[in-house]
């Protein structure tokens, strides 16, 4: 699991750092530095991973020309990313990227330490990044013939990998929900969360003469199936996001980039129950939103304990007045009330309506 994030000079952030917890949420005004963190979290479990592989001990990334991504403000010679990871026997890893470059130059990055440790625990777990650029709604997806396993990071495997895997056994068994009643199988246990969270079923078919698959979905009260242009795209967003997350084993961390577009309020907020699930489980994710339904899904998450406030992290970031990233940490009570609550975090709908009734 991912312990710490520190990232120095890196856009609008200098010198900060959050906890990581198995459920770790960020919000917070828009280009206030929630996407640069994932980037930075990205950049060296990528890099890291690359290493542990690679032949000459090395790894590369490409963040851009190095003056349009280092801290200008500050002035940074150089940007700076480390992280801390726990494997589940309780090691530590230490892992730091460091990036240098010029006025006209893409940032390089600097030979980091790396330690043969490292290669345990990339060999051993796996990162699912779904970025809020997802694949829209398609009569046909590729199938993946070279990586039965990818999903992707625009979710463009997802249905691959259930067209591939469905019948099998879910491969985490401590994620299964309730296998005497649901079945143990992944096409089971997708369908169970897709009718919980939207009254819809899903069945996959492939293609292998063309190498594409083909997703179809059937309201929950209906046995007939339609294509995924036929019904609503929110459908299709959720389905991704539910394979993804039940292709994951504990220890695995899952990033995921606004999984409330194209979602009903209820929906959202019944997301955070089968994050919740996941999370108590040993799946780590780590979420960006700008939905309070998702965020107040989480804090009753919380107050039925479905999910400890001591495995939650939630962060709030907007920029101070030289156009730096301020992140605030929220802490709640066994209740899911909030103990601090920073101005202007999904506080929208409190100010329309104080205006509508008159206040």
């Amino acid at each position: 699991m991912l312990k710490e994030i520190f990232v120095d000079g890196y856009k609008s952030i200098n010198q900060e750092s959050v906890e990581l917890k198995p459920f770790t949420l960020f919000s917070g005004v828009n280009s206030a530095g929630k996407s640069s963190m994932i980037q930075a979290i990205n950049c060296v479990f990528d890099l890291q991973r690359k290493q542990s592989v690679s032949q000459d001990n090395r790894g590369d990334a490409e963040i851009g020309r190095f003056v349009d991504v280092r801290n200008n403000i500050k002035g940074n010679k150089e940007i700076i990313f480390k992280m801390k990871e726990e494997d589940l026997r309780g090691k530590i890893y230490d892992l730091e990227v460091i990036f240098s470059g010029s006025e006209t130059s893409n940032a390089t990055r600097m030979e980091a330490p790396f330690s043969l440790l490292h290669k345990n625990y990339f060999d051993e777990y796996k990162k699912i990044y779904l970025s809020v650029e997802r694949i829209g709604v398609q009569n046909t997806y590729e199938l993946n013939v070279h990586n039965h396993l990818a999903i992707g990071e625009r979710g463009e495997y997802a249905f691959s990998y259930l067209a591939y895997f469905g019948q099998d056994a879910l491969k985490e068994s401590d994620f299964l929900y309730h296998p005497d009643e649901v079945g143990m199988s992944l096409n089971n246990q997708v369908n169970y969360w897709m009718d919980y969270l939207l009254g819809f079923q899903i069945r996959v078919k492939s293609i292998p003469e063309v190498d594409q698959v083909i997703a179809t979905y059937a309201n929950s009260k209906s046995n007939r199936y339609y294509r995924a242009t036929n019904v609503g795209t929110g459908v299709t967003y959720i389905a991704m996001l539910i394979i993804a997350a039940l292709s994951c084993r504990k220890g695995d961390t899952l990033i995921i980039e606004n999984p409330e577009i194209h979602l009903h309020p209820r929906a959202q907020s019944r997301l955070m129950e089968f994050a919740a699930f996941l999370c108590e489980r040993g799946l780590q994710i780590i979420m960006e939103t700008h939905s309070d339904h998702i965020y107040n899904g989480m804090r009753k998450c919380i107050k039925r304990k479905a999910l400890g406030r001591e495995r939650i992290a939630a962060y709030y970031f907007e920029l101070d007045e030289t156009m730096q990233t301020k992140i605030y940490h929220i802490s709640f009570n066994d209740q899911g009330a909030e103990e601090n609550h920073p101005y202007g975090m999904f506080d929208q709908f409190d100010d329309d309506l104080d205006e509508l009734i008159g206040m």
